[in-house]
């Protein structure tokens, strides 16, 4: 039993890497003033519902990522 948890305790750290290189990764683009509405998932939201929308669709996946890293950061890199 000790055999499987330690494996999932294995893939679950993984999983949380992942997810915090990811949102690095997309915190580093707003500090680097990516411009997201070049994006073309964002100029499809932004016909359809208007720019203001994507605008805070992105604001949104800023605040998720800053969330996450101060979440998850510090209990991944002291465990």
């Amino acid at each position: 039993m000790d055999f499987i948890l330690s494996k999932v305790f294995e893939f679950n750290q993984v999983v949380v890497l992942v997810c915090l290189m990811l949102a690095v990764f997309r915190i580093y683009l707003e500090v680097m003033n990516f411009n997201f509405e070049r994006l073309p998932l964002t100029r499809l939201m932004a016909r359809g519902a208007g720019s203001q929308s994507a605008r805070q669709f992105h604001r949104l996946g800023f605040y998720c990522s800053v969330g996450y890293l101060l979440l998850f950061g510090p209990t991944f890199f002291l465990t």
